[in-house]
C-alpha cells in the first residue's frame, strides 16, 4: 500500500513538471486563442495530477477486491453449499449495474472537468482585471457568468455524486440482501438446520466483504477520474508549440554544460565576465555559450516547426526574414504578417513604426518564433544570436527590484550601478521603501507603469545580450525620462557596445537616431530604409515626423541647457520627473514594509467552528437527518444479527418443542429488519450527496462573491496563485473528496460504536479489556491526527507558491523564451515541487504508521474477545449463537476502528480546505449599499470635494490631505504633479476604490458615500492606462449589460477608430476576443476602452494615460474626437506628457497630497513661481 502511494506521488510530480515543461513551450496562440486557457492549464497542474495519484493509490483494489470476494464466496460455499452460490448471484447481478452507473459517472465527470476549466478561466480573468472591473462597476456582471458556469458544473457533480451514492447504497445493501437470500434458502435447499456455527461463521465471512465492497465505488470513481484526466493531459501535451528557437534546438534538448570548454557560464547559459561593461569598453560584451549541436531524436515534436535557421549571414546582419508569411493559428491559412523581407543590421538601431494594429508587435514576435511560419524563414547570425526582450506590457516577477533587473544573471556591482544610472532608476531606488531590495508585488503592483517599463529595459541592458528587442517601452515614460533612457541606455550604452537594437515605438522624434527604419501597415512592410529613404517614399510620414520633432524641439533646448549643469543638478531634474511616476501607495509605505505576507497557516486541530460552518452550508436538517439515518441503519444491522442468533438457536432446539416458530416467521423478521437497513442506508447516502451539493454551492458562491467584493488592497497584497489555489484545489476537495471521507467516517464510526456495545452486552467482561485497548487506540490516533493535520496544512501552504510561480510564468512566456531562460524557471518549479512533495510524502508515511499500529491493537482485541467468549461458552454462561455473534462483531470492531480513525484523519485533513475557504469568506468587503440616486444622475457632472483625506489602507499614511475643490459642469481639468502626491489617488477616490476617511465628495450635490457602489462606478466613465479585454465577443466586451443597439456599438467603434478593423473580422461584432484581449495590440485595446467610455454616456470622464500606446496621428484624431464627443462632459485628464493637457480649461497641481495650484494654464504659465510652469518647461 505504501509503495502504491509512493509511486502515485512520483506520477503526480512527473505530470506537474511535464505540464510546466510543456507550458514553457506552448505557442502564444494556444494560450490566447482559446485553445488552452489559463484555467484549463491550471487544472492540468492541480486536479489532473491528483486524479492520477488517487488512481495509483486505489488501482490495486481492482484485483484484490475480486480476489478477496472469490475466496470468501468459496469459503461460504464450503460452509453453506448451494445457498451460498445463490446468495452470491446478487453480487453477479449488482456488478453490471455498478459498471453502468460508473459509465454514467464518467460522462458527467468529463463534463464537470470541462466546466471547471471554463470556470477557472473566467475566474482568472476576473482576478487579472479586477481593478478595471471595479472601475466600471462590472464585477457583479462577470461574477454572474462564473456563477452560471458553477451551477452547470455542480449539476454534473451532483449527478456524478448521486451515482456514487447509488453505488455506495448498492454495496452496503448487497450484503444484507445476500445474507437474507442465503440464510432464507439454506434450510429449504439443504434440508439441514441453520446452526449457530454455520450462521455466524458465514456472517463473519459476509462481514469481511463489507470494507472491500465499500472501497469498490471509491476505486471505480478514482479510476474513471484517472482515465479522463489522462485523456485531457494527452490533448494538452499534443497542443501547438512555439517554433524552434533561434539556436535551432528545443530548449529541452540543450546541453549547456560542456566540461571541455574551459569557460565559466552562468545558469542562463551565457559567459560571465567579471569586468564591468561601460560605454568606453566596447569590446567587453557577453556572448552566448557555444551550444553543443543536439540532433532531434526522431521526428519533430507535434506543432513545432523548424523555420529558424542558423546560417552564415554577413557579419553586418543579425536577423534576416526572407519571404515571411506568419500567422498565430497553425490551422489558419490567412497570414497576419505577409511578404516580410527584412534584414536587421548588426550593432545598429532599427526602429519599427506604424499605426495601431499595423503589425509592429507581431513582427518582433515573429522574429522570436512566437508566431507560426506559413512560409519563408527567419535566420539568425550564428555568432550573434542571444536575445533580450522588453515586452510592450512590462512583465515583472514577484521578487525584489534587483532580482527583476538581474533576472538570474550574477551580480556585478559596477555593471549593475551603470545599468541603474542609464535607465534613470537611481531616484526610484532612493525613494522606494527598501531601495532595490523592495519587494515588488505580483506583476509589479507597487510600481507605476513607467517604473515597470524602466525595470524591463534595465533588465535588457544588464543582460549584455547580442540582440535587444524593445517593444514600445517609451510610451509609459514622461518625455524627459523617456529621452534620458533613450539617449543613455539605448544610444549611449547598447549602441556603443555594438549591440543590435530593435525598437518598436510611436516616438517619431527619435527617428534620426535610427540606422534603419521599418514602417508597418496592415501586416506588411510598407517602407524600409534610412530616414532619408522614408522621407522620400512617404511624405505623409515625414509630416508626422516633423510634428513630433516640433513637439520635442523645446525638449532639445532643455537638453542643451542641461549640458552646462553639474551632475547633481541633472540628477535633481531627473529625480523630479521620476518622482512623478511613483505610486502613492509606494510613497506612503513604511521602510521595509513587506507587501505580500506569507500565507497564514492555522495550528492545532481544525476548529469545531469549521465543522459547524460546513454543516450550516449543508443545512442542519440534512446534516442531522444524515447522521440519524446511519445510526438507524446500525440499529437495524444489530437487530438483524440478534434476530439471526435467535433463529439459529431455534434451529438446534428440541424438535418436539411446541414453542418453535415456523421458518417463515424468522425469514419475515430477518427480511423486515434487512429492508429497514437498506432503506436507512439509501436515505443516508442520498442525504450525504445532497448535503455536499448544497455546501459546495453555498461555500463557493460565498467565497467568490466575498473575494470579488473585497477592496483593492486585498488584491494588492494577495498573490493570484493563492486565490486560484482556493478556487481550484480546495474547491475540488470540497466538491468530490470531502463528502466521501465524511460518509466513510460516519459509517465506520457508527459501526464501531455499535460493535463495542454488542460485545459489552454479550460479554460484560470485554469492557475490562476494551477500555485499555481503546485508550491505546486513542493515543495512537491523537498522535497520528495531530501530525497528519499539520502535514496536510503544510502541504496546502506549499502548494500556493507552485500555482503562483505557474501563473506568473504563463503571463511572461514570451519574455522567458526570449531570454532562453526556461531551464532556470523549470528548476525553480522543481524546487517548489520538492518542498511540497516532502510534506506530502511525510503525510503518506503517517497513514501507514497509523495503519500498522491500529491493526495490531485490533488483532489484540480479536484475541481477547475470541478467548473470552470461548471460555464463557465452555462454562455454559453464553449460548453458542452469542459466541459466534461476539466473535463476528470483534472482527467487525477491529476493522471498523482502523478505518474510522483513518477516514477521521482524512476528513480533518480535507476540512483544511473548508478552513481555507472559510478564511476567504470573511475578508472585509467594500460597502456596496446606499440609496439609489435619480436615473439621470449625474445630470451635470459638477464635482465638489469638501475637506477630503484619502488613504490606501487604515495602517498607511494619507495620500490626500484635506482637499477642497470644485470642478464645474463640463469643465476640462488637467491633473499634474507627482503621482505620489495624489494625482491618481484623486480619481480613485471618485470611484471609492480607496478609503476617503475624512470629508466628502459631492457629484451634482449628491454625496457619493450614500450612493450604491456599483451605481456610482457605472455612472462615471474611465479610460484606464492598462486596458484589458475579456474572453468573449467584441459585443460582450463593449456592452456586457446588453443594453445598446448594434448601431450604437458601431458608432462607438467609429469614434474609437476601430470600425474598419472590426468590419474586416469574419464575424464583426460577434468576433471572439481571446483571453486578456491578446489578439489585439495594446493600442487597439486602449481604443476599445475609449469605445466603452463613449457607450457609457456619462457626464464625467476620467482619462488616465489613455493614449500612451497610440501613434501620434491616431492620438491627434482622438484628441479632436474627445473634444467634440465629450464636449459637454466634465473631463479629468492625467497625463505623463504635460503638453497633452495644455488645452484644458483648468490645471490642478498636487504636491504631497495637497492642492498647490488650481488655475487656467495661461495664468500658471505666466507665473514664474508656478510648479505647472516648471513641469511644462522640464517636459519640454
Amino acid at each position: 500500500m505504501y509503495y502504491t502511494v509512493l509511486y502515485g506521488l512520483c506520477v503526480r510530480s512527473s505530470i506537474q513538471s511535464m505540464v510546466y515543461e510543456k507550458s514553457l513551450s506552448l505557442s502564444t496562440f494556444a494560450t490566447t486563442g482559446g485553445d488552452m486557457t489559463v484555467g484549463q492549464i491550471t487544472n492540468h497542474m492541480s486536479t489532473d495530477p491528483m486524479n492520477l495519484l488517487y488512481m495509483f493509490q486505489y488501482f490495486h483494489f481492482l484485483w484484490t477486491v475480486p480476489f478477496l470476494v472469490s475466496v470468501v464466496i468459496y469459503a461460504l460455499y464450503t460452509k453453506l453449499g448451494t445457498a451460498a452460490l445463490l446468495g452470491s448471484m446478487v453480487y453477479v447481478l449488482v456488478i453490471p449495474l455498478q459498471l453502468g452507473i460508473a459509465n454514467f459517472m464518467a460522462k458527467h465527470q468529463k463534463r464537470a472537468l470541462t466546466l471547471a476549466d471554463e470556470r477557472l478561466k473566467h475566474s482568472n480573468e476576473i482576478l487579472q482585471g479586477i481593478k478595471l472591473l471595479k472601475s466600471y462597476g462590472w464585477e457583479q456582471l462577470y461574477l454572474k457568468v462564473v456563477e452560471k458556469l458553477r451551477l452547470k458544473e455542480l449539476e454534473s457533480i451532483l449527478r456524478m455524486n448521486l451515482s456514487f451514492g447509488a453505488i455506495g447504497f448498492i454495496v452496503t445493501a448487497a450484503p444484507l440482501v445476500v445474507t437474507l437470500v442465503t440464510f432464507g434458502t439454506y434450510s429449504p435447499i439443504s434440508g439441514e438446520a441453520l446452526t449457530p456455527d454455520k450462521a455466524f461463521a458465514s456472517l463473519a465471512l459476509f462481514n469481511l466483504l463489507a470494507i472491500p465492497l465499500f472501497m469498490l465505488p471509491l476505486v471505480t470513481a478514482q479510476l474513471v477520474n484517472g482515465i479522463i484526466s489522462t485523456r485531457r493531459l494527452q490533448r494538452f501535451f499534443m497542443a501547438q508549440e512555439v517554433e524552434k528557437q533561434s539556436a535551432g534546438n528545443d530548449w529541452r534538448e540543450r546541453d549547456v554544460k560542456s566540461g571541455d570548454s574551459g569557460v565559466d557560464y552562468n545558469q542562463n547559459g551565457f559567459e560571465e565576465t567579471n569586468e564591468f561593461v561601460c560605454e568606453d569598453d566596447v569590446d567587453e560584451t557577453t556572448l552566448m555559450i557555444p551550444i553543443k549541436e543536439v540532433k532531434p531524436k526522431g521526428a519533430l515534436k507535434y506543432g513545432a516547426t523548424n523555420s529558424f535557421q542558423k546560417s552564415k549571414l554577413p557579419p553586418t546582419v543579425s536577423i534576416r526574414i526572407s519571404d515571411g508569411n506568419f500567422t498565430w493559428d497553425k490551422n489558419s491559412i490567412r497570414p497576419i504578417l505577409a511578404d516580410i523581407d527584412i534584414e536587421i543590421p548588426s550593432g545598429k538601431l532599427t526602429m519599427i513604426i506604424g499605426g495601431v494594429g499595423s503589425g509592429k508587435s507581431s513582427l518582433v514576435s515573429a522574429m522570436q518564433g512566437e508566431m507560426t511560419t506559413l512560409s519563408g524563414s527567419v535566420q539568425y547570425s550564428g555568432s550573434k544570436m542571444s536575445v533580450a526582450y522588453a515586452s510592450q506590457k512590462a512583465w515583472l516577477m514577484n521578487a525584489t527590484l534587483q532580482d527583476n533587473i538581474l533576472f538570474g544573471e550574477r551580480f556585478n556591482f559596477r555593471k549593475y550601478k551603470k545599468t541603474i544610472d542609464v535607465c534613470a532608476m537611481k531616484p526610484d531606488i532612493d525613494i522606494l521603501p527598501g531601495g532595490d531590495q523592495t519587494e515588488i508585488g505580483e506583476k509589479g503592483i507597487k510600481l507605476s507603469g513607467g517604473q515597470k517599463q524602466r525595470i524591463s529595459v534595465a533588465r535588457t541592458v544588464y543582460s549584455g545580450r547580442d540582440i535587444i528587442i524593445l517593444d514600445d517601452p517609451l510610451s509609459a515614460l514622461d518625455v524627459h525620462v523617456g529621452s534620458h533612457v533613450f539617449q543613455k541606455a539605448i544610444v549611449g550604452t547598447l549602441l556603443r557596445k555594438k549591440q543590435t537594437v530593435v525598437l518598436v515605438t510611436h516616438q517619431l522624434q527619435y527617428l534620426h537616431h535610427a540606422h534603419k527604419i521599418i514602417v508597418m501597415k496592415d501586416g506588411r512592410v510598407a517602407h524600409q530604409g534610412t530616414l532619408d529613404d522614408i522621407i522620400e517614399e512617404s511624405p505623409d510620414l515625414y509630416s508626422e515626423y516633423q510634428r513630433a520633432v516640433k513637439f520635442s524641439e523645446s525638449e532639445s533646448e532643455s537638453q542643451e541647457s542641461m549640458r552646462g549643469m553639474s551632475d547633481n543638478e541633472k540628477e535633481r531634474i531627473i529625480k523630479r520627473q521620476i518622482s512623478r511616476e511613483l505610486s502613492a501607495e509606494t510613497r506612503t509605505m513604511a521602510t521595509g514594509t513587506k507587501l505580500i505576507d506569507d500565507e497564514a497557516m492555522e495550528h492545532g486541530s481544525v476548529s469545531y467552528s469549521v465543522y459547524l460552518f460546513y454543516c450550516r452550508a449543508a443545512t442542519w436538517i440534512v446534516a442531522v437527518g444524515y447522521v440519524a439515518s446511519y445510526v438507524a441503519n446500525s440499529g437495524f444491522t444489530v437487530g438483524t444479527n440478534f434476530w439471526l442468533a435467535t433463529w439459529s438457536e431455534a434451529e438446534i432446539a428440541n424438535d418436539n418443542s411446541t414453542d418453535i416458530q415456523p421458518l417463515s416467521y424468522y425469514i419475515a423478521g430477518y427480511a423486515g429488519l434487512s429492508f429497514g437497513g437498506v432503506l436507512t442506508i439509501f436515505i443516508g447516502s442520498m442525504l450525504n450527496v445532497i448535503g455536499a451539493y448544497l455546501a459546495s454551492k453555498e461555500l463557493h458562491v460565498t467565497m467568490l462573491r466575498n473575494i470579488i467584493m473585497s477592496p483593492m488592497r486585498f488584491f494588492d497584497t494577495t498573490p493570484l496563485g493563492r486565490i486560484l489555489n482556493r478556487l481550484a484545489s480546495d474547491t475540488d476537495i470540497m466538491d468530490k473528496k470531502l463528502f466521501q471521507s465524511i460518509d466513510a467516517v460516519v459509517y465506520f464510526l457508527v459501526g464501531y460504536i455499535s460493535g463495542v456495545i454488542v460485545n459489552c452486552i454479550i460479554l460484560p467482561i470485554f469492557v475490562i479489556f476494551a477500555v485499555p485497548l481503546a485508550v491505546c487506540g486513542y493515543f495512537v490516533a491523537k498522535f497520528y491526527i495531530t501530525t497528519s493535520r499539520s502535514l496536510q496544512r503544510l502541504d496546502s501552504v506549499t502548494k500556493s507558491p507552485i500555482f503562483a510561480h505557474f501563473s506568473e510564468t504563463l503571463s511572461g512566456l514570451p519574455t522567458i523564451r526570449a531570454y532562453r531562460d526556461q531551464n532556470r524557471f523549470y528548476e525553480v518549479l522543481l524546487k517548489k515541487l520538492n518542498v511540497n512533495n516532502t510534506a506530502f510524502l511525510y503525510l503518506l508515511t503517517t497513514h501507514r504508521w497509523n495503519g500498522v499500529r491500529q491493526e495490531t491493537i485490533g488483532a489484540i482485541g480479536v484475541l481477547v474477545a475470541g478467548v473470552g467468549t470461548i471460555i464463557s461458552s465452555i462454562n455454559g454462561t453464553i449460548e453458542p449463537s452469542k459466541v459466534g455473534l461476539a466473535i463476528s462483531y470483534t472482527i467487525w470492531v477491529a476493522n471498523f476502528m482502523k478505518s474510522a480513525i483513518r477516514f477521521a484523519a482524512e476528513t480533518e485533513m480535507q476540512m483544511n480546505a473548508i478552513e481555507r475557504v472559510k478564511e476567504y469568506t470573511s475578508v472585509p468587503n467594500e460597502n456596496y449599499l446606499g440609496t439609489e440616486p435619480a436615473v439621470d444622475w449625474p445630470k451635470h457632472g459638477a464635482i465638489t470635494m469638501q475637506g477630503i483625506s484619502v488613504r490606501y489602507a487604515a495602517e498607511l499614511e494619507p495620500v490626500l490631505k484635506n482637499i477642497s475643490l470644485t470642478f464645474r459642469s463640463g469643465e476640462k481639468v488637467g491633473i499634474c504633479g507627482r503621482t505620489g502626491s495624489g494625482k491618481s489617488s484623486l480619481t480613485l477616490a471618485l470611484f471609492r476604490i480607496i478609503d476617503t476617511y475624512e470629508g466628502r465628495i459631492l457629484i451634482d450635490d449628491v454625496d457619493i458615500n450614500n450612493v450604491p457602489l456599483s451605481t456610482l462606478r457605472q455612472r462615471i466613465a474611465i479610460i484606464p492606462q492598462d486596458p484589458i479585454l475579456f474572453n468573449g465577443t467584441i459585443r460582450y466586451n463593449l456592452d456586457p449589460e446588453d443594453i445598446r443597439s448594434d448601431s450604437d456599438l458601431w458608432h462607438s467603434l467609429e469614434i474609437a477608430q476601430l470600425k474598419e478593423t472590426v468590419k474586416q473580422m469574419p464575424r464583426g461584432l460577434d468576433s471572439e476576443v481571446s483571453e486578456g484581449g491578446e489578439n489585439f495590440s495594446v493600442g487597439q485595446r486602449q481604443l476599445f476602452c475609449l469605445a466603452r467610455a463613449f457607450l457609457r454616456r456619462s457626464r464625467i470622464l476620467i482619462m488616465d494615460e489613455a493614449t500612451a500606446s497610440i501613434d501620434i496621428e491616431t492620438d491627434k484624431i482622438l484628441q479632436e474626437v474627445v473634444a467634440t464627443v465629450f464636449a459637454d462632459c466634465t473631463v479629468l485628464t492625467i497625463a505623463h506628457r504635460v503638453a497633452t493637457i495644455l488645452d484644458s480649461d483648468t490645471i490642478l497641481t498636487l504636491s504631497d497630497g495637497k492642492v498647490v495650484e488650481y488655475d487656467t494654464p495661461e495664468n500658471l504659465l505666466t507665473d514664474p513661481n508656478s510648479i505647472f510652469g516648471s513641469l511644462v518647461k522640464s517636459d519640454k
